[in-house]
């Protein structure tokens, strides 16, 4: 049940959201237990509208990384999708719990994303998922740069921000630049989508939705 009749943990903390790594972890948590439920009342639909679009990417992939799977939304809805090996990772140990629990993870790791490099091998993943959490990291470029590092050369990186922040860091000039260097390629960038419709705090904030293809090497077979 969600805690609306009695207000959110996370009320008056989601608009201005902190960036601070202690003050995220508290806030999730003290948030995991009634998260799914707040989740739910709000009619947050962006963990399955990803997954789709990872699945229309990559029918084959065999290995998805999670990044800030939370409680484990993003993983069941990637199962629902037809994925089958997944690794999760987030910075808050009760959410990782109940993660855990829902069984859509071969292993949860907890992982502070703003200490680069992750805990991760280069290349380890097909595929790299990344719903409601570039907003909590201030430096998009080094986040993104990051995730280039975890996937195979080819593989596909599907991520959510908010349109607000997406505006605000110009993640739409990152990405051409990223494109014109050579690290990947943008297979999709949405229009913003509705992100959390039936909040009072974030209903009238939009999401936008990207997928990028890590560039091959010249000359590398496909």
């Amino acid at each position: 049940m969600s805690e609306d009749a009695e207000g959110s943990v996370a009320d008056g903390k989601l608009r201005i959201a902190s960036t601070d790594p202690v003050e995220v972890r508290a806030l999730y948590d003290a948030w995991a237990d009634r998260y799914d439920g707040d989740l739910d009342a709000w009619d947050y639909r962006t963990p399955a509208d990803v997954a789709e679009l990872l699945r229309n990417a990559e029918p084959d992939v065999a290995r998805v990384l999670d990044v800030g799977c939370g409680t484990g939304r993003s993983g069941r809805a990637l199962r629902a999708a037809g994925f089958t090996s997944i690794v999760g990772c987030d910075l808050s140990p009760n959410a990782l719990t109940r993660a855990e629990a829902t069984g859509a993870y071969e292993r949860v790791v907890e992982v502070d994303l703003q200490q680069l490099p992750t805990p991760f091998a280069d290349d380890a993943f097909d595929a790299l998922n990344c719903v409601g959490v570039l907003t909590y990291l201030p430096d998009t470029e080094a986040t993104l740069r990051e995730f280039f590092r975890l996937v195979r050369p080819g593989g596909t990186i599907a991520f959510s921000q908010r349109e607000d922040v997406w505006a605000e860091r110009d993640c739409a000039e990152l990405i051409v630049r990223l494109v014109a260097e050579g690290a990947c390629e943008a297979l999709h960038i949405s229009e913003p989508r509705p992100y959390l419709p039936k909040s009072d705090e974030m209903g009238d904030v939009g999401a936008v939705l990207c997928v990028l293809r890590k560039r091959q090497p010249e000359g590398a077979l496909l």
